[in-house]
């Protein structure tokens, strides 16, 4: 029972790290350790407003592991990122990459269609951001709050599709370094009326996107579950192009290698956990 809701909370905690860090995927994180489908079924439960003593203990562990991730996240990440972008990456490149060894063995019926659709919806959005070189896109003092909104619901359904970024997504559409900004401010506790308004607008925009594609893929889940496991395979897959090492600075291949290894060990650890 411990060992379960030690591993919820480190779920919540990689998930939350994840969604801040451009090109991880949060969903992604979730699928790895085993809890993605409970996650879809509790969302659509505390939609309906019917939730159990179980399934609230679920979701109140997976929140507190999400809020210490994005709050530790805006800082170590960020620093981890900037300093040691190759290693950083390596060590989420292993996390992945194991898992889809893991995934696939639950795939009964290889759908080429399926999968294929899920690899290119994870890697179109990053070449565009290459493309239009997103990294100088400013967000300008006045802000679309409307804009805002409709960001954090794309951006939340991008969190809870595997291999899909939400911190990617908000990178697009030109409020990511705000995001993160504010939320850094939060973590010191120097924050403003005008930051706390952001945070509530882009977060119910979060939670809505999150809750709609909970109910899309909990009905393909009851519909039709080898279909939407190949397109999570293909999204998984597709999620390794983007944080390839190499895209992400320079460093020895004896480092690298460590790193991703580090990376399957978690995974293994926590396999191991949830048995």
């Amino acid at each position: 029972m411990v060992l379960n809701f030690f591993r919820t909370v480190i779920a919540g905690l990689l998930m939350g790290w994840a969604n801040v860090i451009p090109g991880v995927s949060g969903g992604t994180i979730a699928v790895i350790i085993g809890v993605f489908e409970r996650l879809i079924e509790v969302v659509n439960d505390v939609m309906k407003l019917k939730i159990s003593k179980k399934d609230l203990v679920f979701i109140s562990l997976i929140a507190l592991g999400l809020l210490i991730g994005i709050l530790s996240g805006s800082k170590i990440l960020s620093w981890s990122f900037e300093n040691y972008p190759f290693y950083t990456y390596s060590f989420f490149y292993g996390l992945i990459l194991l898992s889809l060894i893991n995934f696939k063995d639950e795939i009964r019926t290889f759908k080429i269609v399926e999968f294929l659709v899920g690899v290119l919806i994870v890697i179109i959005p990053y070449v565009v951001s290459n493309a239009v070189k997103l990294q100088d896109t400013q967000v300008s003092d006045s802000i679309s709050y409307f804009g805002l909104f409709v960001s954090g619901v794309i951006a939340g359904g991008s969190m809870i599709l595997p291999g899909l970024s939400g911190s990617l997504m908000l990178m697009i559409l030109g409020f990511y370094e705000k995001a993160i900004a504010t939320v850094s401010r939060f973590a010191s506790r120097d924050f403003t009326g005008s930051d706390i308004l952001f945070i509530i607008v882009l977060g119910s925009g979060v939670l809505f996107g999150i809750g709609l594609i909970s109910k899309l893929l909990k009905i393909w889940l009851e519909k039709a579950k080898q279909s939407i496991l190949n397109f999570i395979l293909g999204l998984v897959a597709g999620s390794l192009y983007p944080i390839t090492p190499a895209f992400h600075g320079t460093g020895t291949l004896i480092g690298m290698f460590l790193w991703i290894a580090l990376g399957g060990l978690v995974v293994y650890s926590l396999g191991k956990i949830q048995k």
